[in-house]
């Protein structure tokens, strides 16, 4: 459920125009992936006896990760829509 409300964000963010800018680019996929954790450790959290253990769990391993993906998709969306001209 948690990629399906983050991908309706960000979606909805994209046709504003947030993947048009680095700044804008970073923030909407930050904002998806919040989405993503918080739904995810609520739902772990059931499991793991807690918020706190699904989040150590179920988010901080994967926040390394997340960073370089977000890094890179918004050094380069932007430009690709440059390379388009599409730049809005």
């Amino acid at each position: 459920m948690g990629f399906v409300a983050a991908a309706y964000l960000v979606g909805l963010l994209a046709e504003r125009g947030w993947d048009r800018r680095i700044g804008a680019t970073a923030a909407a996929m930050v904002l998806g992936n919040l989405v993503i954790y918080t739904i995810g450790a609520l739902w772990l959290a059931t499991f793991v006896g807690g918020l706190a253990q699904a989040v150590k769990l179920g988010v901080v391993p994967f926040i390394p990760g997340d960073v370089l993906k977000i890094v890179a998709a918004a050094l380069l969306l932007p430009g690709g829509w440059k390379l388009l001209g599409m730049r809005g």
